[in-house]
């Protein structure tokens, strides 16, 4: 009877640290008033902590604005984790775009994004704003003063990130040119091809 008991015990402490380990985290809304440098941004990481994107500054950090109604971003994104793994000498955030925090982490727990990268969270869409953004996902290649080198509207192939990055490192600009890009436009997932000048 003794060792009944003290097995319920065990099991209702373990459940117990269970559910309190999985409890939502209130997500933080960090100050970003005024702020005249993109390094000043500041956005909540999963367990409510503000981070300033100058955190993570190195000879090129790369933040990514995403969402999950995105298909382009969710294509995008495992490339940009990619990316973080392959070139540990940069710096990839990917800031996530507006959504209910708890259903974006638990969209980047159940895609495995975050390991190398570093994932944030912008419900008030301070991030998308300041960049200007007009379609999904947007990317824009900082130095390491927060100048943007280069910023693309639209979803990025592997090949593209390697190839932009590579340009950066070795102080090349990628060159101005008017491509056709996969976006999604707005809050509402209208999705398609679009033709814009990019830097």
């Amino acid at each position: 009877m003794g060792k009944i008991i003290t097995l319920t015990v065990v099991g209702v402490a373990i459940v117990g640290a269970i559910v309190w380990l999985e409890k939502p985290v209130a997500i933080s809304e960090c100050h970003n008033k005024n702020v005249a440098n993109i390094f000043d941004l500041s956005f909540s990481d999963k367990k409510g902590v503000c981070h300033k994107i100058q955190e993570y500054k190195a000879p090129v950090t790369v933040v990514n604005s995403w969402a999950s109604w995105c298909p382009f971003c969710v294509e995008e994104l495992p490339n940009l984790e990619k990316l973080a793994r392959e070139y540990p000498n940069i710096s990839v955030v990917a800031i996530n775009r507006g959504e209910d925090p708890q259903k974006a982490i638990a969209f980047t727990k159940e895609k495995k994004i975050g390991a190398a990268s570093h994932t944030l969270f912008d419900p008030e869409d301070y991030f998308y704003k300041y960049i200007k953004g007009f379609g999904m996902p947007e990317t824009v290649f900082l130095g390491e003063k927060g100048e943007i080198l280069f910023h693309k509207r639209g979803v990025m192939s592997y090949d593209e990130m390697t190839q932009t990055i590579q340009m950066l490192l070795s102080k090349v600009q990628p060159a101005t040119a008017t491509e056709s890009s996969s976006v999604c436009l707005g809050n509402n997932g209208v999705c398609g091809s679009v033709e814009h000048k990019t830097k």
